[in-house]
């Protein structure tokens, strides 16, 4: 008796999507719990707003451009990281529900 048989091989490919699919979706929400909010980042954007206010009171131009562009980056740094985590939400769920859609087809 062989133990490569379809009804075996199904079951690993949804043993496999659903595990890969829950390991995505932690891996997103972990990328959104801890990176894409850092107590790091959020100190670099406090520093820099009192950069940017301390050079408009003392009215250096230069200063105000770069911080403001420092700023800048630092929100398409938390907007890519949490667009990232979202994805492997999203991924995570597709996988998920192709292992679901494969079981209840092998279920009928």
């Amino acid at each position: 008796m062989s133990l490569v048989t379809p009804f075996n091989l199904l079951l690993l490919i949804i043993l496999t999507l659903f595990t890969f699919g829950s390991l995505s979706i932690l891996a997103g929400m972990l990328i959104l719990i801890n990176r894409a909010y850092s107590s790091e980042l959020k100190a670099l954007a406090a520093q820099t707003s009192r950069l940017v206010q301390k050079g408009i009171a003392e009215e250096v131009a230069g200063l105000v451009g770069q911080a403001s562009t420092l700023l800048n980056a630092i929100n398409d740094l938390i907007r890519s990281t949490a667009g990232l985590g979202f994805t492997l939400i999203l991924v995570g769920f597709v996988l998920i529900s192709t292992a679901a859609f494969i079981a209840y087809q092998l279920v009928r």
